[in-house]
């Protein structure tokens, strides 16, 4: 029990940061995006704010801990959660950090066919979600 506690503490030490950095953005763009901007760029009903928001993710670093926040505030703004799903298998799937790392170790024709890939399918998925919902 003890060493799970131990080891429950050093889990939580090595992602609060990256919680609390979420939660301040989150409320960052809950507190000062004005929603209107929100809903004409990136609401339901604008069909080209999936591929943009998948465009945009991919090169972001987006951390588990922080998507939840971040996605939850703009949801919250008005985004369409096709959008936010877009965005975060974007980001999730193939950032920059990785596309570095696998880079190095295999040929540029299939890190390319791999971001590629995580951009298509982020986009499909965008699309089905609002399909589904809206």
């Amino acid at each position: 029990m003890k060493r799970a506690s131990l080891s429950a503490i050093d889990t939580f030490k090595g992602v609060f940061w990256y919680l609390l950095l979420g939660a301040g953005i989150g409320a960052f763009i809950y507190g000062f995006f004005p929603q209107d901007l929100v809903v004409r760029l990136a609401g339901p009903g604008n069909p080209l704010s999936i591929p943009i928001a998948a465009l945009v993710g991919v090169p972001m670093y987006i951390r588990s801990e922080t998507v939840i926040p971040i996605g939850a505030a703009l949801v919250e703004k008005g985004m369409g959660v096709g959008t936010v799903l877009a965005l975060v298998i974007g980001g999730a799937g193939a950032s920059i950090p990785e596309m570095i790392i696998l880079g190095s170790m295999f040929k540029k024709k299939l890190v390319f066919a791999f971001v590629l890939n995580v951009f298509l399918v982020a986009i499909a998925a965008g699309y089905l979600v609002d399909l589904l919902i809206y």
